[in-house]
């Protein structure tokens, strides 16, 4: 075998073993991100704040509720929906920021919306207690 042959061929063995530890990284990072794990149910998301309401966007947006309205009909005609119409608007506070971030004031705007939500949601977040009247009746 040739010098030339010989270091190739150890040059093919570096790369095979490298070959081999990045499988190996790259299986041990799937494993880690599996065990993030996913919330338990749609109720874990809301609870994280996964969802908002058009108030409360418009709270951490600093701008109207029907401003949030426009931006909605705005995103989904760009392609990129962020909320969704049922008895209510439900809005995905993720799409929400990318949304911001790419169509409304950059990162800045983002961050400040963030920064807004995360001052808000301890108070959102709480559970609401039932009126005493309702209590009554469901005892009843």
């Amino acid at each position: 075998m040739t010098d030339q042959q010989t270091s190739l061929a150890n040059e093919l063995d570096r790369l095979a073993a490298e070959h081999v530890r990045l499988a190996a990284d790259t299986a041990r990072l799937a494993k880690h991100v599996r065990q993030f794990g996913q919330p338990g149910d749609v109720l874990d998301l809301i609870n994280g704040g996964a969802l908002l309401t058009v108030q409360q966007a418009s709270v951490i947006c600093g701008i109207t509720n029907q401003r949030i309205l426009d931006w909605i009909e705005d995103a989904a005609a760009k392609g990129c929906p962020f909320a969704k119409k049922g008895a209510t608007w439900l809005i995905g506070t993720d799409r929400l920021f990318a949304y911001i971030e790419k169509h409304r004031g950059g990162q800045p705007a983002c961050v400040k919306a963030r920064n807004l939500l995360k001052a808000h949601w301890p108070q959102w977040s709480k559970t609401a207690e039932l009126n005493t009247e309702i209590k009554a009746r469901a005892a009843s």
